[in-house]
């Protein structure tokens, strides 16, 4: 029987020798580790979970722990000195003692309040809020004016600084219309007018007094009706919340404007509060300039 040489096979797969031991053939049914991570680290599932850890850890160690309430020396002092400020005493050892431990029982209960979320959608928080952000907007030191701008800013408002009219007179007081025409009867045939009237809690003169200030001591109306009056004398029953009252107009100051002179202390205080109120509408302007704005329609 003829020899019939045998056909040479490789093998599908054998065991690599440790010469071979970092080759696999395409043929293996496993990745191995670096293919692995490679396979890894191209699924953004995988980035995602590793950013968020990263976040959390950064936190962690960054964050001051919110548990911890530390008054420094520089905090009990400003304790100590608002106590002076309000009561014009300073403090005893006992009295800072007992100050600081309030003062740490509202921070306790501010912050628990805050993790709460007590201050969310709470108007009055909000308003406090807003207001405090308008004083520091306000807060820019200014130079004092010099008396130039204050003269400037007070022509530029002279109805602020203009004397409105004015009235002195002298006023008898009675319950009844009755009672006020027969005193006013009895003044024309010659009586004493300061023996007559009846006794209230108003004043028997009042000088220089504007319009306002009378209808808001004699209520609404009562200047109107002094307009028709003659000065020099008395008339009257004139009608006012309390009752009727006969009187005689000793004068009639007419509008008039402040001099300046008289009136800078107040003009610096105004000016000085249209910077402020300046600076905080350019703060606000800023501001709404970096949003968005976006009315839903109704």
């Amino acid at each position: 029987m003829p020899f019939v040489p045998a056909l040479h096979r490789e093998p599908i797969w054998r065991r690599p020798s440790r010469s071979e031991s970092g080759h696999r053939p395409s043929g293996y049914p496993h990745l191995n580790r670096l293919n692995v991570m490679r396979h890894l680290l191209r699924q953004p599932l995988v980035w995602f979970v590793a950013i968020g850890i990263l976040l959390f850890g950064a936190d962690s160690f960054f964050s001051v722990d919110r548990s911890e309430i530390y008054v420094t020396a520089a905090m009990q002092e400003r304790i100590g000195t608002l106590w002076q400020t309000q009561t014009g005493q300073v403090a005893s050892a006992a009295e800072l003692e007992s100050l600081v431990n309030n003062w740490v029982r509202e921070e306790v209960l501010y912050r628990e309040a805050l993790r709460l979320g007590l201050d969310q959608e709470d108007s009055i928080i909000r308003r406090r809020l807003v207001q405090k952000l308008g004083f520091i907007a306000e807060s820019d030191p200014t130079t004092a004016p010099e008396t130039a701008t204050l003269q400037a800013y007070f022509q530029s408002n002279i109805e602020a600084y203009t004397l409105p009219l004015r009235y002195s007179f002298r006023q008898l007081y009675f319950q009844s219309v009755d009672d006020a025409q027969r005193a006013l009867q009895q003044i024309a045939e010659g009586a004493d007018a300061s023996q007559l009237g009846e006794t209230s809690m108003l004043n028997a003169t009042y000088a220089y007094r504007s319009g306002l200030n009378l209808n808001a001591t004699f209520g609404a109306g009562f200047a109107d009706r002094l307009r028709g009056l003659d000065p020099g004398e008395w008339r009257g029953p004139v009608r006012s919340g309390f009752g009727q009252h006969l009187v005689l107009l000793t004068a009639i100051h007419p509008a008039e404007v402040s001099p300046f002179a008289s009136v800078q202390t107040r003009v610096a205080l105004d000016y000085q509060q249209s910077q402020q109120e300046d600076a905080r509408q350019r703060y606000v302007d800023n501001l709404m300039d970096q949003y968005t704005i976006t009315l839903e329609s109704r």
